[in-house]
């Protein structure tokens, strides 16, 4: 299980791999830039779903669910899989 301080660290990797700015991915996801640094820090107690989604989908990247105790698959880990 992913807590959100881990989403912040990977949140915070994907944008500096893309040379985004905090600022770029507030405006790309219309969200505060203080959003963006709370969430990275680890400081932001609470981050609701469309919120998380819309950094996320700036990002290029995908909100994957699947059941507790599941392994992660090779299908898991293709590009395009849902």
């Amino acid at each position: 299980v992913m807590t959100l301080t881990e989403v912040g660290i990977e949140v915070a990797r994907a944008r500096r791999a893309r040379g985004l700015s905090q600022s770029d991915l507030a405006r790309a996801s219309a969200l505060s830039r203080q959003t963006i640094s709370a969430l990275e820090r680890g400081a932001i107690p609470d981050i609701g779903v469309r919120k998380l989604i819309r950094i996320l989908e700036a990002l290029d990247l995908n909100f994957l669910l699947r059941p507790a105790g599941h392994p992660v698959t090779l299908d898991d880990l293709r590009p395009g899989s849902p």
